[in-house]
């Protein structure tokens, strides 16, 4: 069974791949070089990224999933979203700011706050979703041709697996995908308020700030749930509105932040 897509939609999740593996690490790059982030807590926002998403909270929830013990809540989508979109992503990921922020004496300036954020922010970019397009890329070349030698991506899928791949790839149109890659932005610039709370209860000793931190990307992480009867396109207008907020109260809180 072979199936046709258009080059336009190849071309658009090519690009979405390139704007989402290769354009974080320049970004990076030209910071670095400019000075304006430091190594040390941008390396440690990957990683607390990666520690609580990648090897805690996936692996735990495709557990608890696979064990049943989310089906009492995955009927009803509003309190799943909530409960295992958000607030699980915000326990885990503000926890591991916390830590971070903890382990980073001495290098707690805006520069230092800013450096995490990214690190944070941009390793979510490259691993769930350039990792993602990338793999859509692999599977429309090999359901294009499935005697190639990427065809082995198919191996042991039936028809009727095959023709629900192909739609869910087909459904995703490039004006989708630049949807898509505006909410990585909206994200990233939410990263980097999350993590101005968290640095700012470690600083201040003032826990308060890491449960708002927790309570925000609950909130950010449903809301996507919460407006889907508004459509798409309005769901990440919205998120891109307070992704601006966000940042902009970042940039605004450089005047008060400690030496």
């Amino acid at each position: 069974m072979t199936f046709v897509f258009s080059g336009v939609q190849v071309a658009s999740f090519a690009a979405a791949a390139f704007c989402t593996l290769v354009l974080p690490v320049v970004l990076l790059i030209v910071l670095a070089v400019m000075k304006k982030i430091r190594l040390a807590p941008l390396a440690l926002g990957f990683v607390s990224f990666f520690v609580s998403q990648m090897v805690l909270r996936i692996p735990l929830l495709q557990m608890l999933n696979a064990a049943g013990a989310l089906n009492a809540i995955a009927a009803n989508t509003v309190l799943y979203a909530v409960v295992v979109g958000g607030l699980s992503a915000g326990l885990f990921e503000e926890t591991a700011r916390l830590g971070g922020a903890a382990i980073l004496k001495g290098q707690r300036s805006y520069k230092d706050m800013i450096s995490f954020g990214l690190g944070h922010g941009l390793c979510e970019v490259m691993l769930i979703a350039g990792m993602t397009h990338v793999n859509n890329l692999l599977l429309m070349a090999a359901l294009s041709d499935p005697g190639g030698p990427l065809g082995v991506l198919l191996a042991g899928a039936d028809s009727a697996t095959l023709e629900l791949v192909a739609g869910q790839l087909a459904a995703a149109t490039p004006a989708v995908v630049a949807l898509g890659l505006l909410e990585r932005v909206s994200a990233v610039l939410f990263h980097l308020f999350a993590t101005s709370l968290v640095f700012t209860a470690v600083i201040r000793r003032k826990p308060l700030w890491y449960f708002a931190a927790v309570a925000a990307h609950t909130l950010f992480n449903s809301l996507a749930v919460l407006l889907a009867g508004f459509g798409l396109l309005a769901v990440e207008l919205v998120l891109f509105a307070l992704g601006l907020a966000m940042g902009a109260w970042v940039l605004a809180s450089r005047r008060r932040w400690p030496a």
